[in-house]
């Protein structure tokens, strides 16, 4: 063909598709809100899973973020403001 080959049928290599089970979502949320100082590296590690799945759940799917050190949730209830 010329020299000119299709790409389309052949997978594209890159970043791993991140499965993130509910199993995983809750043994996370488990973890950080048993210990609110703990990092995501340690988070990660304590639950054999990589940085990038761990940070995942905490940010995207849990929407936790660092406040004084502290993770916590975007949306405070108003039984957490008090």
């Amino acid at each position: 063909m010329n020299g000119i080959s299709s790409v389309t049928e052949y997978p594209c290599p890159g970043q791993a598709h991140r499965v993130v089970t509910a199993e995983a979502i809750a043994a996370v949320e488990v973890t950080v809100k048993e210990n609110y100082h703990i990092t995501v590296n340690e988070t990660a590690a304590h639950l054999d899973r990589s940085h990038g799945s761990a940070h995942n759940i905490v940010h995207d799917v849990l929407q936790f973020h660092k406040v004084c050190a502290r993770w916590v949730p975007c949306q405070l209830t108003a039984e957490l403001k008090e």
